[in-house]
């Protein structure tokens, strides 16, 4: 019975710990409580192919995504599925129903900033505003720009690209899908034939397209020598009249034939390119993602300069939880870290003396009921020391072995721990009290008999 009781109270022990702990770790140790629980949600709902959008085809982006792809095989043996992105807002491909699992996205998209569902893995390398013209076009900077302007894809409803919020800064179209004669530029989309074809149909006098430096369509397009950039003198206001953007320069010489387009810095905005997903991207996934990101063979063959450190800037977009993790894996002890340790020391100390407070009472206490149930013993053995001397040989007998009844109690209870040696000791000396008493009785009552008879008779 007792090993039973043992036994419950451990159990019961082990399943408070467990709830203690479990209620804690959030708090005590983030990372771990995470990936607890992403673990366990991805066993659930088991493993699946993940989905990138890509955007254009030919795009940095695209680029981008077929690099990491190669590289997340070689390294973790598997590998996400490249998806053209629909003209879609890159928030409601990324929702539930969406189709996606992870996007390219860039850092002036002012929808994913208000979104809670959509997290950043990392920035990766600038994109720069280009507004392309050919080299006959009388525009010599972007507030020159008029007639059919092609600023890039989008659907109806869906948010403005850079380029038309920048036409709008200028007041050369009119605002959202509004259409405006009075304004000297008209906004086309492509025509699906290719940009030069576009330029040489005349379909469009000017594209705006955000790319890298390095982009294959710029360069397809600026390589042939008929085309040059258009800067924007005021870079700098424009940056902080739209959040995301920062200011920046194309630099000299980077395409043409000779390589001598543009012939000086060209002045525009510069995004970040962000990859981002779902909160459904389980941490594993998203783990093997920034490793094989920040491989050295990707930021060469894409010819960024990336690191842990430029990568963790996602522009006020959140970090996806394992991604946080993945970054601040090799941090040094912060502040925040001590005064977890810390409060983990304190709430160590606090149990321990909450434990030791708890058995020290609960002894307490049972020392006060033993001491109650020892007087009442010692009470009990001086009433039959009392009625020893009054009682005859019959009822001595029976007075004697009430006393050894109460002593063998007591001689149990010490034997389990629950007497201490004091108590016991009173108990064996008032016990053997009675037996004096007895004794005497006994004997006396024994010398009487033998005087009583009278030798000879």
């Amino acid at each position: 019975m007792r090993r039973g009781r043992v036994i419950a109270a451990l159990a019961l022990a082990a399943i408070l710990g467990i709830a203690v702990v479990a209620g804690l770790l959030q708090f005590l140790a983030p990372e771990v409580a995470y990936d607890v629980a992403d673990r366990t949600r991805e066993l659930v709902r088991g493993r699946r192919t993940y989905r990138i959008g890509l955007g254009s085809t030919t795009g940095a982006g695209s680029e981008a995504a077929q690099v990491l792809n190669r590289l997340l095989r070689e390294k973790s043996g598997y590998e996400i599925e490249l998806a053209s992105r629909p003209t879609a807002t890159t928030l409601s491909l990324l929702a539930a129903d969406g189709g996606l699992d992870l996007a390219m996205a860039n850092s002036a998209a002012d929808e994913l900033l208000a979104s809670e569902s959509v997290y950043a893995l990392a920035a990766l390398e600038p994109q720069y505003f280009f507004v392309i013209v050919p080299n006959a076009s009388p525009v010599r900077e972007f507030r020159d720009l008029t007639g059919a302007v092609n600023p890039g894809v989008r659907n109806a409803g869906t948010p403005p690209t850079l380029g038309e919020r920048v036409l709008e800064y200028y007041g050369l179209i009119a605002p959202g899908d509004a259409v405006d004669p009075l304004r000297p530029v008209t906004v086309v989309r492509p025509s699906g034939g290719g940009n030069l074809t576009d330029f040489q149909s005349g379909h469009n006098v000017a594209a705006i397209r955000t790319q890298s430096l390095h982009s294959q369509l710029i360069e397809g397009i600026m390589n042939g020598g008929g085309y040059r950039l258009v800067p924007i003198t005021d870079h700098e206001a424009l940056a902080k009249a739209i959040p995301g953007t920062s200011p920046a320069f194309v630099p000299a010489g980077l395409y043409g034939p000779g390589r001598r387009t543009p012939a000086e810095p060209v002045p525009t905005l510069s995004v970040t390119m962000l990859l981002v997903a779902n909160a459904r991207v389980p941490g594993r996934v998203v783990r093997d993602i920034l490793e094989a990101l920040y491989d050295p063979r990707f930021a060469r063959e894409m010819q960024y300069e990336i690191s842990e450190e430029t990568g963790r800037n996602s522009g006020g977009l959140r970090l996806h939880p394992a991604a946080e993790i993945f970054y601040h894996r090799n941090d040094l002890v912060t502040s925040d870290r001590l005064g977890r340790l810390s409060f983990v020391g304190s709430a160590f100390v606090a149990i321990a003396a909450g434990v030791q407070f708890l058995l020290r009472f609960r002894r307490n206490e049972r020392l006060k009921d033993r001491r109650r149930l020892v007087g009442d013993d010692l009470a009990k053995l001086n009433a039959i020391r009392h009625h020893i001397e009054r009682a005859d040989a019959a009822g001595l007998r029976t007075l004697v072995r009430e006393a050894d009844d109460l002593l063998a109690g007591a001689e149990r209870d010490a034997a389990a721990e629950l007497l201490e040696t004091e108590m016991i000791e009173s108990v064996r000396s008032m016990h053997q009290l009675c037996r004096h008493a007895a004794d005497r009785r006994l004997n006396g009552s024994a010398a009487a008999a033998s005087e009583g008879v009278t030798p000879g008779r």
